[in-house]
């Protein structure tokens, strides 16, 4: 299991190719490659980020997370991530698929007679 401390290692790593510096370690795709996964898979279930929302941003937002909260680095990397793009990217659920479910539900009712 990948732990906060693993993915913060990486992050440094990643911040520092970002700005133009050499970067010590090989892996540093590991940090843009996890946090895009996390992101990929919970998108839309856990949190919603904005449409146009780059990979650069999201791992942005996470590092900076990861950075302001040092004492939750022992935990598991994947809910560091959750926890970051929830706290940046609140679930928004549109209100037009809610609406959507309700008159689909509405009729499945009406046509098995319980609503009567």
């Amino acid at each position: 299991m990948i732990s906060g401390y693993d993915l913060v290692a990486v992050w440094r790593e990643y911040r520092k190719l970002e700005s133009g510096q050499v970067a010590a370690d090989l892996n540093i795709g590991d940090y843009r490659g996890y946090v895009a996964g996390v992101c990929d898979v919970c998108n839309r279930w856990l949190f919603t980020t904005p449409e146009g929302t780059t990979q650069g941003q999201v791992c942005a937002v996470v590092g900076k997370w990861l950075e302001e909260h040092p004492g939750r680095w022992h935990k598991p990397a994947m809910g560091l991530v959750i926890q970051a793009l929830q706290e940046a990217f609140p679930y928004y659920q549109k209100k037009r698929r809610r609406m959507r479910l309700i008159f689909f539900w509405v009729e499945k009712l009406k046509s098995t007679g319980v609503s009567n």
